[in-house]
C-alpha cells in the first residue's frame, strides 16, 4: 500500500472515530437479526457524515429490494423495472473505487457511492455497489471517479454481486 493510499485510510478512520461519541444513533437503523443491513450502529452513522455520491443512477439502484437466505448464506436482488430497462446501455456511474486485486492501479474494482470506512467491508449494501473490469488499469484515488461502460444485470447472490461493467472507461 502507498503513502497516499495509507493517509487516506488513516483520514477516514480518524474521522470516524472523532464523530463517533457525538453521533445520535437511530435504532431504526440496525437490526441485529437483518443480515442485509448487520453493519453495527455506529459504523452506520459514521458513514453517514462521510461524503456520499446522490447521483440518479445510484437512486435507482438503490430501490431494488434485498433479501437473504440464512440457510444458504446467499443474497438475491429484486431488480426494479426502472433498472431492468439499464441492463446492457452504457451508461456513467460515479462513486469511489475499491480495488479487488489490492494494488494501487486496478482493472477490477468496486464502485460504492458511499466513502469506504473499511477496507475489508463493502461501503453500503449490494445495491450500492457496482463491480467494474476496466479496459485499462485506473489509479487509485480517495476521489469521486465517473466511469463508463455498458451495464449487466448480473446474479452473483455469494458475493452479493448484482450490477456489473465491463469494459469501462475513467472519465
Amino acid at each position: 500500500m502507498n503513502l497516499k493510499r495509507s493517509a487516506a485510510l488513516s483520514l477516514a478512520g480518524l474521522l470516524i472515530l472523532t464523530a463517533l461519541p457525538a453521533v445520535a444513533l437511530d435504532p431504526k437503523l440496525y437490526d441485529p437479526k437483518d443480515p442485509i443491513n448487520s453493519q453495527p450502529p455506529n459504523e452506520i452513522a459514521a458513514q453517514r457524515l462521510l461524503p456520499q455520491v446522490r447521483d440518479e443512477l445510484w437512486s435507482k439502484l438503490v430501490k431494488c429490494k434485498l433479501d437473504y437466505d440464512e440457510d444458504k448464506g446467499t443474497y438475491s436482488i429484486h431488480v426494479t423495472p426502472e433498472v431492468k430497462a439499464l441492463d446492457g446501455k452504457t451508461i456513467t456511474v460515479r462513486g469511489f473505487v475499491l480495488p479487488m486485486d489490492g494494488s494501487d492501479r486496478t482493472r477490477h474494482f468496486l464502485i460504492s457511492r458511499n466513502t469506504p470506512v473499511c477496507m475489508y467491508c463493502p461501503p453500503g449494501q449490494p445495491n450500492e455497489v457496482v463491480e467494474v473490469q476496466a479496459k485499462k488499469p485506473i489509479a487509485w484515488s480517495n476521489r469521486v471517479v465517473s466511469i463508463t461502460g455498458k451495464l449487466s444485470l448480473i446474479n452473483d447472490g455469494e458475493q452479493a454481486l448484482f450490477f456489473r461493467i465491463e469494459n469501462g472507461e475513467a472519465k
